[in-house]
Parts: C-alpha cells; sequence; structure tokens
C-alpha cells in the first residue's frame, strides 16, 4: 500500500500566528550541519522517518518519548486525524506535534517530503498568555506560600546555625510520584519528602521552596509566552498544593544563581568560614569544589556518593556520615538525597547544608555556563579538589 504524504496531512489544523512565529524563529537559527540527518529508519507502510543532529541527542536518551513521536505518526498515517498535529503558518512544509508528559510537554518539529518525515528538533510546548492563563497564574501566586528571599533565608541559617533542605522542582515531582533524570522514585523516597516538607522550618532546620517565578533562577519564555516556573505551576500547583502546610518557607534559589545577585560573595561564604567541613558530593558529577567559594574553610573532606540513584544507597550513606565529629560542617551536593540527608543529619545533631548546583550556579552567575543542567549528571573529568 503505497502512502500519500501530502493527502494524509491535507486536512491538519493551522498553528496560531503567535506559535507560528515562534516555531519559525527558532528555525530560522539553525545552520546546515544542525539539519544534518544523523538517523533513518521505515515508519511504516513505504514511509521513512529521519532524525536531524540538533534532535537526535535528545532522543537517545528518550527512548519512550521517542516511541511516543513515532507512534503518533503511525496513528496520523493510518487513520488521517490526530489533533497533536498542525501546520505552521506561513510554510509549506513544516509542521509540529505536541508530546505530552506529566511536567514538560514538548513538541517536536518536522517537515514533510514526498515519502519521508523528517523531524527537526524539540521545544517547549508553546503556551500563550490568554486572559485565562493570566488569571490561573494570579490565582496560583496569591495563594502560594510565604517564601523568604535568599539574604533572610541566609540569615535565618545564620542566625539559628541550622541545617538546610531544599526542595526544587525535583523534589517535588519525587514528592507526586514523578521519576526525575538522576534520581527514580521509590514509595520510601516520596514518603520522606513529603514528611520533611510538612515537618516545615524551625531552629534546627530550614525547610524552602522555589519562589514562584524567580527573576534569575528561570527560563523567560520558556513555554512560549510564559516562563518555566509559570508553566511549572500552571502543570502541579494542584497536586502540589496540600503538601505546602507550613506559614513560610525559606528560598530554594538560596543555591541558584540568584543568591549572587541577590547577596555579595562574601555573605554567601559566611556560611561555611572557618568551619571544618565534609563535603558529600557526586563522584565524577557536577559539583566542584571552586576556590573562590571554599577558599575560607579551615579544612575539608570529601564523602563521595553515587551520583546517579543515590537514594538507592541511602542507609550506606548515612552509616558513613555517622562516623563523622558532630562539630563538622556537611555540606551536600546529591539531588533528593541532599534534602532526606540534611534533615536526618540534623535530628543526629549535625548541621548540614543541601548546597545543591552552588558552584555550577556560580559559574553561571559568571557566564561561563548557561545552565548548571547542561552540565552532564556524570563527568569523568570533574575536578573536585580545588580549594586551598
Amino acid at each position: 500500500m503505497i502512502i500519500s504524504l501530502e493527502s494524509v496531512f491535507s486536512n491538519v489544523n493551522v498553528c496560531t500566528k503567535e506559535e507560528s512565529d515562534f516555531i519559525l524563529d527558532v528555525m530560522s537559527k539553525l545552520n546546515k550541519e544542525d539539519l544534518a540527518i544523523v538517523e533513518e529508519k521505515n515508519l511504516c507502510h513505504n514511509i521513512k522517518i529521519q532524525y536531524d543532529k540538533t534532535i537526535h541527542e535528545w532522543i537517545q536518551k528518550k527512548a519512550v518519548q521517542k516511541k511516543k513521536i513515532e507512534d503518533s505518526f503511525v496513528v496520523m498515517i493510518q487513520e488521517k486525524h490526530n489533533n497533536d498535529i498542525q501546520r505552521i503558518r506561513g510554510s509549506e512544509s513544516l509542521y509540529r506535534i505536541e508530546i505530552y508528559d506529566t511536567v514538560h510537554s514538548s513538541m517536536i518539529i518536522f517537515s514533510l517530503n514526498i515519502d519521508t518525515i523528517k523531524v527537526h528538533k524539540r521545544e517547549n510546548n508553546f503556551v500563550k498568555r490568554t486572559t485565562d492563563v493570566s488569571i490561573k497564574l494570579s490565582q496560583i501566586e496569591a495563594s502560594y506560600p510565604q517564601v523568604l528571599s535568599t539574604s533572610e533565608s541566609i540569615a535565618y541559617i545564620m542566625n539559628n546555625e541550622c541545617s538546610l533542605a531544599r526542595y526544587g522542582d525535583g523534589e517535588l515531582n519525587l514528592c507526586y510520584g514523578i521519576d526525575i533524570g538522576f534520581q527514580k522514585g521509590s514509595l520510601k523516597l516520596q514518603k520522606r519528602l513529603r514528611e520533611i516538607l510538612n515537618h516545615g522550618s524551625d531552629n534546627k532546620i530550614l525547610v524552602t521552596l522555589p519562589e514562584f517565578n524567580s527573576r534569575f533562577n528561570n527560563i523567560t519564555n520558556c513555554n512560549g509566552q510564559i516562563s518555566f516556573w509559570e508553566n511549572y505551576w500552571l502543570k502541579m500547583y494542584d497536586n502540589l498544593k496540600d503538601f505546602f502546610t507550613q506559614p513560610f518557607y525559606g528560598n530554594t534559589d538560596v543555591s541558584r544563581n540568584s543568591v549572587f545577585f541577590e547577596n555579595s560573595l562574601a555573605e554567601i561564604r559566611q556560611l561555611w568560614k572557618q568551619r571544618e567541613v565534609v563535603f558529600l558530593i557526586g563522584r565524577n558529577g557536577r559539583f566542584e569544589i571552586k576556590s573562590d567559594l571554599f577558599n575560607n574553610v579551615k579544612n575539608f573532606e570529601i564523602i563521595y556518593v553515587p551520583p546517579v540513584n543515590a537514594f538507592d544507597t541511602y542507609p550506606q550513606i548515612i552509616e558513613v556520615c555517622l562516623k563523622v565529629r558532630k562539630d563538622k560542617l556537611f555540606l551536600i551536593s546529591a539531588g533528593p538525597t541532599a534534602t532526606v540527608l540534611a534533615y536526618d543529619l540534623m535530628n543526629y545533631g549535625y548541621q548540614a547544608l543541601d548546597i545543591g548546583h552552588l558552584p555550577n550556579c556560580y559559574d553561571q552567575y559568571l557566564g561561563i555556563i548557561k545552565y548548571p543542567e547542561s552540565i552532564p549528571h556524570v563527568r569523568p573529568d570533574a575536578v573536585h579538589n580545588e580549594a586551598k
């Protein structure tokens, strides 16, 4: 059976002007190398699918998403109907298809050529800032918990000499039961993260949440006309709001790039000034013990943990930690494991700060990298012993 792609896609709806303009702008920035074909396979009947270099790296890590893309095309070819596919206004050959997951839905930009579907690029789904979207965001913001500033969060830790347990989007996703890239979920981890969030802050620990729509730790227009955090709360706030039971929370951005815009380096470095420090970090992970940040510690030692799925070895991790003298300060970078570990070490009489991607966020602040998440979870060339 010979299939004509032109006839299959002839009746799809057309994107809005705003979304089409956004996609055309994205495509205009790709060069010939970006559009080079790196994979080709038969899809169904006489139809082939090709993947360009720009998207190939992403789909290699996203086997489930790749299957969703290909299954959606097969449905379209066989049934000549798929509401998730639309043609790009102002282009004869460009289309987009929406691929959904719980938090970060995507649109896949592709073109047609006789018997071939050529997949070019993945972008976050386009969200137009309609009146309804603006009203919903205002309602969420009005009911969102009070979050301290980064300066207030530093002062809280200094004044109470307390521990720090942070919640970013990854920890919140795990609270709801969604796996993240470097830590698969479990009922035990979910229970612990919910427990700590419900405990909240006291004079022994500061528990943090992200700001509603951070000025610096954010991606403006990440989803068309709304930011990363606006899109996150639109998707997830109704699922998470019942976990936010406390009158206030610290600011998760105390370890993100925001903290460097809002505080001096001296103010940040006072958290570990002249302390004997234990860094607990992923082996060959993203974390770097940078001299600019940490050369004011009295001395330090390192405990390495797995850079991926560290919580799977949690009993062994806590056992090693409990052999450390209680006057030493733990600085922890271990994803969601750090949140739980900081809380547990606090209960054992230690001060433990979950500092996340702090050194990478310093590089982001300096303009050396775009985002900490652009660095691989595991880096064979990682350097950990720079502080002097």
